[in-house]
Protein backbone atom coordinates (compact mmCIF):
# COMPACT_ATOMS: atom_id res chain seq x y z
CA UNK A 1 0.00 0.00 0.00
CA UNK A 2 2.77 2.38 0.89
CA UNK A 3 4.52 1.55 -2.36
CA UNK A 4 1.39 2.30 -4.34
CA UNK A 5 0.89 5.67 -2.60
CA UNK A 6 4.51 6.56 -3.28
CA UNK A 7 4.09 5.73 -6.93
CA UNK A 8 0.96 7.89 -7.11
CA UNK A 9 2.78 10.82 -5.44
CA UNK A 10 5.65 10.56 -7.86
CA UNK A 11 3.19 10.45 -10.77
CA UNK A 12 1.35 13.52 -9.43
CA UNK A 13 4.59 15.41 -9.09
CA UNK A 14 5.62 14.54 -12.62
CA UNK A 15 2.20 15.66 -13.97
CA UNK A 16 2.45 18.91 -12.05
CA UNK A 17 5.90 19.58 -13.42
CA UNK A 18 4.66 18.82 -16.97
CA UNK A 19 1.70 21.19 -16.62
CA UNK A 20 3.97 23.91 -15.28
CA UNK A 21 6.28 23.58 -18.23
CA UNK A 22 3.35 23.75 -20.66
CA UNK A 23 2.10 26.92 -18.91
CA UNK A 24 5.54 28.47 -19.13
CA UNK A 25 5.77 27.58 -22.80
CA UNK A 26 2.31 29.03 -23.44
CA UNK A 27 3.22 32.25 -21.59
CA UNK A 28 6.46 32.48 -23.52
CA UNK A 29 4.62 32.02 -26.84
CA UNK A 30 2.08 34.65 -25.82
CA UNK A 31 4.88 37.07 -24.86
CA UNK A 32 6.58 36.50 -28.20
CA UNK A 33 3.33 37.13 -30.08
CA UNK A 34 2.72 40.34 -28.11
CA UNK A 35 6.25 41.50 -28.82
CA UNK A 36 5.82 40.57 -32.51
CA UNK A 37 2.54 42.51 -32.72
CA UNK A 38 4.16 45.46 -30.94
CA UNK A 39 7.07 45.39 -33.40
CA UNK A 40 4.62 45.22 -36.32
CA UNK A 41 2.59 48.10 -34.90
CA UNK A 42 5.80 50.08 -34.34
CA UNK A 43 6.96 49.38 -37.91
CA UNK A 44 3.53 50.42 -39.25
CA UNK A 45 3.63 53.63 -37.19
CA UNK A 46 7.16 54.43 -38.39
CA UNK A 47 6.13 53.79 -42.01
CA UNK A 48 3.07 56.01 -41.60
CA UNK A 49 5.26 58.73 -40.08
CA UNK A 50 7.78 58.40 -42.95
CA UNK A 51 4.96 58.55 -45.50
CA UNK A 52 3.50 61.61 -43.78
CA UNK A 53 6.92 63.29 -43.68
CA UNK A 54 7.37 62.51 -47.39
CA UNK A 55 3.95 64.03 -48.14
CA UNK A 56 4.88 67.12 -46.12
CA UNK A 57 8.15 67.42 -48.05
CA UNK A 58 6.26 67.05 -51.34
CA UNK A 59 3.78 69.72 -50.25
CA UNK A 60 6.66 72.01 -49.24
CA UNK A 61 8.40 71.43 -52.58
CA UNK A 62 5.16 72.13 -54.45
CA UNK A 63 4.56 75.29 -52.40
CA UNK A 64 8.15 76.48 -52.95
CA UNK A 65 7.87 75.79 -56.69
CA UNK A 66 4.57 77.67 -56.85
CA UNK A 67 6.13 80.59 -54.97
CA UNK A 68 9.16 80.57 -57.30
CA UNK A 69 6.88 80.43 -60.36
CA UNK A 70 4.79 83.29 -59.01
CA UNK A 71 7.89 85.36 -58.25
CA UNK A 72 9.25 84.67 -61.75
CA UNK A 73 5.91 85.68 -63.25
CA UNK A 74 5.88 88.89 -61.21
CA UNK A 75 9.45 89.66 -62.32
CA UNK A 76 8.46 88.98 -65.92
CA UNK A 77 5.42 91.24 -65.61
CA UNK A 78 7.57 93.95 -64.00
CA UNK A 79 10.10 93.64 -66.80
CA UNK A 80 7.39 93.83 -69.46
CA UNK A 81 5.78 96.80 -67.73
CA UNK A 82 9.16 98.55 -67.45
CA UNK A 83 9.85 97.94 -71.15
CA UNK A 84 6.41 99.26 -72.10
CA UNK A 85 6.85 102.30 -69.88
CA UNK A 86 10.27 102.95 -71.44
CA UNK A 87 8.73 102.63 -74.91
CA UNK A 88 5.87 104.97 -73.98
CA UNK A 89 8.32 107.42 -72.44
CA UNK A 90 10.52 107.27 -75.53
CA UNK A 91 7.53 107.78 -77.82
CA UNK A 92 6.35 110.71 -75.71
CA UNK A 93 9.81 112.28 -75.74
CA UNK A 94 10.08 111.81 -79.50
CA UNK A 95 6.64 113.29 -79.98
CA UNK A 96 7.53 116.24 -77.76
CA UNK A 97 10.78 116.76 -79.65
CA UNK A 98 8.97 116.51 -82.98
CA UNK A 99 6.34 118.95 -81.75
CA UNK A 100 8.96 121.37 -80.47
CA UNK A 101 10.86 121.11 -83.75
CA UNK A 102 7.65 121.68 -85.69
CA UNK A 103 6.82 124.71 -83.58
CA UNK A 104 10.33 126.14 -83.99
CA UNK A 105 10.24 125.55 -87.74
CA UNK A 106 6.56 126.37 -88.33
CA UNK A 107 5.96 128.41 -91.48
CA UNK A 108 2.90 130.63 -91.80
CA UNK A 109 1.52 130.46 -95.32
CA UNK A 110 -1.73 129.87 -97.22
CA UNK A 111 -1.76 128.38 -100.69
CA UNK A 112 2.02 128.76 -100.74
CA UNK A 113 1.78 132.53 -100.12
CA UNK A 114 3.54 133.92 -97.06
CA UNK A 115 2.81 137.22 -95.30
CA UNK A 116 5.52 139.80 -95.96
CA UNK A 117 6.10 139.11 -99.67
CA UNK A 118 5.88 142.01 -102.12
CA UNK A 119 2.91 142.78 -104.37
CA UNK A 120 5.02 141.83 -107.38
CA UNK A 121 5.69 138.39 -105.88
CA UNK A 122 1.96 138.09 -105.12
CA UNK A 123 1.07 138.92 -108.73
CA UNK A 124 3.65 136.47 -110.03
CA UNK A 125 2.00 133.69 -108.00
CA UNK A 126 -1.71 134.46 -108.48
CA UNK A 127 -1.90 136.96 -111.33
CA UNK A 128 -4.02 140.10 -111.18
CA UNK A 129 -6.81 140.32 -108.61
CA UNK A 130 -10.40 139.97 -109.75
CA UNK A 131 -11.46 142.83 -107.46
CA UNK A 132 -9.84 145.48 -105.27
CA UNK A 133 -11.03 147.61 -102.38
CA UNK A 134 -8.23 149.94 -101.33
CA UNK A 135 -5.46 147.72 -99.98
CA UNK A 136 -7.73 144.65 -100.06
CA UNK A 137 -7.33 142.38 -103.10
CA UNK A 138 -9.66 139.53 -104.09
CA UNK A 139 -8.33 136.73 -106.26
CA UNK A 140 -10.01 133.93 -108.13
CA UNK A 141 -11.01 130.82 -106.10
CA UNK A 142 -11.73 132.94 -103.00
CA UNK A 143 -8.35 134.20 -101.79
CA UNK A 144 -8.33 137.60 -100.07
CA UNK A 145 -5.09 139.55 -99.55
CA UNK A 146 -4.53 142.77 -97.60
CA UNK A 147 -1.45 144.91 -98.35
CA UNK A 148 0.31 147.19 -95.90
CA UNK A 149 1.53 150.73 -96.64
CA UNK A 150 4.69 149.37 -98.23
CA UNK A 151 2.65 147.26 -100.66
CA UNK A 152 3.67 144.05 -98.96
CA UNK A 153 1.28 141.26 -98.04
CA UNK A 154 -0.01 141.93 -94.54
CA UNK A 155 -2.59 139.16 -94.38
CA UNK A 156 -4.03 136.32 -96.45
CA UNK A 157 -7.40 134.68 -95.79
CA UNK A 158 -9.93 132.34 -97.32
CA UNK A 159 -13.32 130.82 -96.54
CA UNK A 160 -13.15 128.15 -99.26
CA UNK A 161 -11.31 124.82 -99.43
CA UNK A 162 -9.14 125.71 -102.46
CA UNK A 163 -6.09 126.65 -100.34
CA UNK A 164 -4.28 124.90 -97.52
CA UNK A 165 -1.53 125.62 -94.99
CA UNK A 166 1.90 123.92 -94.95
CA UNK A 167 0.50 121.42 -92.40
CA UNK A 168 -2.27 120.48 -94.84
CA UNK A 169 -5.18 122.14 -93.02
CA UNK A 170 -7.95 123.65 -95.12
CA UNK A 171 -11.41 125.16 -94.77
CA UNK A 172 -13.89 122.34 -94.13
CA UNK A 173 -11.44 120.16 -92.19
CA UNK A 174 -12.46 118.85 -88.78
CA UNK A 175 -11.77 121.31 -85.98
CA UNK A 176 -10.54 118.51 -83.72
CA UNK A 177 -7.88 117.43 -86.24
CA UNK A 178 -5.98 120.67 -85.57
CA UNK A 179 -4.32 119.33 -82.45
CA UNK A 180 -3.23 116.14 -84.22
CA UNK A 181 -1.96 117.90 -87.35
CA UNK A 182 -0.63 121.19 -85.98
CA UNK A 183 -0.11 120.40 -82.30
CA UNK A 184 -1.46 122.46 -79.38
CA UNK A 185 -2.47 125.99 -80.30
CA UNK A 186 -0.47 128.90 -78.86
CA UNK A 187 -3.72 130.65 -78.01
CA UNK A 188 -7.44 129.86 -78.20
CA UNK A 189 -10.35 132.28 -78.10
CA UNK A 190 -14.05 131.51 -78.22
CA UNK A 191 -16.74 134.12 -78.89
CA UNK A 192 -20.31 133.86 -80.23
CA UNK A 193 -19.89 130.16 -80.95
CA UNK A 194 -16.73 130.68 -83.03
CA UNK A 195 -13.38 129.32 -81.83
CA UNK A 196 -10.10 130.85 -82.98
CA UNK A 197 -6.90 128.83 -82.78
CA UNK A 198 -3.65 130.78 -83.10
CA UNK A 199 -0.36 129.22 -84.24
CA UNK A 200 2.78 131.39 -84.29
CA UNK A 201 5.51 130.99 -86.85
CA UNK A 202 8.88 129.71 -85.69
CA UNK A 203 10.31 133.24 -85.73
CA UNK A 204 7.19 134.61 -83.97
CA UNK A 205 6.79 137.26 -86.69
CA UNK A 206 3.58 135.92 -88.20
CA UNK A 207 0.56 133.89 -87.12
CA UNK A 208 -2.02 131.52 -88.57
CA UNK A 209 -5.54 131.75 -87.18
CA UNK A 210 -8.02 128.91 -87.76
CA UNK A 211 -11.63 129.89 -87.15
CA UNK A 212 -13.98 127.02 -86.41
CA UNK A 213 -17.70 126.58 -85.82
CA UNK A 214 -19.81 123.47 -85.25
CA UNK A 215 -16.70 121.27 -85.42
CA UNK A 216 -15.35 122.47 -88.79
CA UNK A 217 -12.75 125.00 -89.95
CA UNK A 218 -14.68 127.91 -91.50
CA UNK A 219 -11.89 130.39 -92.22
CA UNK A 220 -8.09 130.54 -92.28
CA UNK A 221 -6.18 133.79 -91.80
CA UNK A 222 -2.38 134.16 -92.10
CA UNK A 223 -0.91 137.53 -91.15
CA UNK A 224 2.06 139.46 -89.85
CA UNK A 225 1.99 140.15 -86.14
Amino acid sequence: MKKTFAVLMVAAMLFSVGCGNQAKDAAKDAQQKVEQKADEAKDAANKAADDAAAKVDEAKDAANKAADDAAAKVDEMKSDAAEKMDAIKSDAENMANDMASMMNERVVALGGLMPGVTQDELTAMFGEPTATNGNELIFADGLKVVLDGAKKVKSISTTVDAFDTPEGMYVGAYEYSLNDVCGPADNIRVANGVAEYEYNSGDKKSVTIYKAKDGFITEIVCSLK
